[in-house]
């Protein structure tokens, strides 16, 4: 599913459990809930995060109300209330890139070991709808790569700036579309969780 689809489901599905949600303001009032870190096409998540604005945040029973009006394929795994002060960043992000058997292990991991060892990777990303374009420097959002049982293990790094994005994870990787032998998958995300300072 697309993000603005998976958007969709858990809106629906928060109203189906009758949750107590804040809506925008404005002429055209949306209710409050967002995946604060969106994906590309094609991505797979196991690990998206929601997050809700309610008028009543005291719910205990908000995780399963929300379970039991998931479709099938959707599983919650946790639910938290951080309290208006609470604020987080995304920290880390892990992929998992299936391969074919076109290279060896030892290829790729050579090919990892080379990118690895230099200090700068610098990309021209496209920056607006012109077309118009930026250098990158990416090698700061790579904390490791590894290849595991034909899958290649890429944890990156958030920082302010951004992050790496997963089509130039593969063509630094210099894997194409026909090396993979599945969806790419986001497995994992790591927040950081911080409150406002009180007076």
């Amino acid at each position: 599913m697309s993000h603005a689809e998976t958007l969709r489901v858990f809106r629906r599905a928060c109203v189906r459990a009758g949750l107590d949600l804040a809506y925008s303001e404005g002429f055209n009032p949306r209710p409050a809930v967002s995946l604060p870190l969106p994906r590309s096409v094609g991505l797979v998540c196991q690990d998206e995060t929601c997050c809700l604005k309610l008028r009543i945040s005291n719910d205990e029973n908000l995780k399963d109300k929300l379970s039991e009006q998931l479709p099938a394929g959707f599983e919650m795994t946790s639910a938290e209330a951080l309290g208006p002060d609470a604020s987080f960043q995304k920290g880390r992000a892990v992929y998992e890139i299936p391969i074919t058997q076109k290279e060896s292990n030892e290829q790729m991991k050579e090919r990892i070991s080379r990118l690895l060892t230099n200090d700068s990777l610098k990309l021209q990303r496209r920056s607006d709808a012109h077309g118009r374009t930026k250098t990158v420097d990416v090698r700061e959002y790579l904390e490791s790569i590894e290849v595991i049982d034909r899958k290649v293990i890429v944890n990156a790094r958030f920082s302010p700036q951004g992050s790496i994005r997963v089509d130039e994870i593969l063509n630094l990787l210099k894997i194409n579309v026909a090396d993979l032998d599945g969806p790419v998958i986001r497995t994992k995300v790591l927040w950081n969780f911080t409150l406002k300072a009180q007076n």
